[in-house]
């Protein structure tokens, strides 16, 4: 059923609101974001987000820009996933961390592998994919797409949504071609769909839309912008579907790595805060990290579009949705990928009981009156 093949992309029409303005999240001191939480040697924390370098990484990037857990003998960074069966391999060394933000589903197909993956925390409140094509297709339902090709923006196990929508309109997977990029982290290329090599797209708002919207038409040079695009629509609510952060339980075994982490988690709901209540500098602090191909504005527009997905949390940032994890094993188990029934056997909640008397005072990790901005894609 699923075929590797080039890298490819495309767009979703964004939802445009306003949002009333809101006093920006304070700056703690490097030793008070630390606080207690100091590993007794250095230690490194690698994360590891999906596609492109973007938005997704702004609360990263605030860490290593204000030398958050500079005190506490901690390095952070953001990394690409690797491609294939290589995805959820790290560096597996007593002084290294790797986590992953992915899907259930990936977590779950690489599992069944032998990774040994757990949930430390979740971070999206919904999904972010959007299955899209061009408006001047033929190409308006799910149905529409037997016997083409349908470009998973992503890696193995990123396709359930899509997977679930055939199922329920009761259409064999092997109906369907899917294909995936060579290499998750390189940008997209857009021609398959223009050519029609592809039929649609499984793409995320915060990448993808704003890759797919911004590519040149070649008959005229300019954008092809959002009119340009079809939204076919799946339940991804379904599917579960959402960004959460995954270990592998050897990798969070010690307690310098446990520490390494939740302090990581302290720091991150930190910078998150700050993306969330000043777009504008979180999008300049990613350019000024020179990690994403992409200008200041786009990443204003796909910062917000991001912020979508997180805010508001009732929960609060990072606090383990065990009932969405459940969603998310049933849709994968029923079209097929893995085998395990219980959330709980899924979650590892150590890293965040030692995160919980830590989290920084006047840091606003629920973000009750956000609503997204009214920002126009350049």
């Amino acid at each position: 059923m699923i075929r590797k093949a080039a890298l490819f992309a495309l767009c979703m029409v964004a939802l445009i609101a306003c949002r009333p303005s809101t006093a920006p999240s304070p700056t703690p001191t490097p030793s008070y974001i630390a606080g207690t939480l100091v590993p007794s040697k250095p230690m490194a924390v690698g994360i590891h987000l999906p596609g492109t370098p973007g938005a997704l990484a702004g609360g990263i990037v605030d860490i290593e820009a204000v030398g958050a857990l500079t005190a506490g003998t901690i390095s952070v960074n953001s990394q690409t996933f690797s491609a294939g069966e290589l995805a959820f391999v790290g560096a597996e060394t007593e002084n290294v961390v790797d986590l992953f933000v992915a899907d259930a589903a990936t977590a779950l197909l690489a599992n069944a592998a032998g990774a040994d993956l757990v949930m430390v925390a979740s971070l999206q409140q919904s999904s972010s994919w959007r299955l899209m094509s061009l408006a001047s297709s033929s190409v308006s339902t799910i149905s529409d797409l037997v016997g083409g090709t349908v470009f998973i923006d992503g890696i193995y196990g990123d396709e359930v949504p899509f997977l679930l929508a055939l199922k329920d309109a009761g259409i064999a997977a092997s109906d369907v071609s899917l294909v995936y990029p060579d290499d998750p982290g390189l940008p997209f290329d857009v021609a398959g769909l223009l050519d029609g090599t592809v039929r649609a797209a499984l793409v995320r708002t915060f990448d993808g839309s704003a890759r797919i919207a911004q590519y040149p038409d070649p008959a005229t040079g300019m954008s092809i912008g959002e009119a340009a695009l079809r939204e076919i629509p799946l339940d991804y609510e379904a599917a579960g579907s959402g960004l959460d952060v995954w270990a592998t339980r050897t990798s969070i075994a010690s307690e310098d790595q446990k520490i390494a982490v939740a302090a990581t988690m302290i720091a991150w709901s930190q910078g998150s805060a700050k993306c969330r209540d000043d777009v504008a500098t979180c999008a300049t602090q990613i350019s000024d990290a020179s990690i994403s191909d992409l200008s200041v504005e786009t990443l204003e527009w796909a910062v917000n579009q991001l912020n979508a997905s997180l805010w508001p949390n009732p929960a609060g940032l990072f606090e383990i949705d065990a009932a969405r994890l459940g969603v998310a094993i049933s849709a994968a188990n029923s079209v097929g990928i893995g085998s395990v029934t219980s959330a709980e056997s899924l979650i590892d909640r150590s890293i965040l009981k030692l995160a919980q008397e830590q989290w920084i005072q006047g840091v606003d990790r629920n973000g009750a009156g956000w609503a997204l901005l009214d920002l126009p894609l350049p």
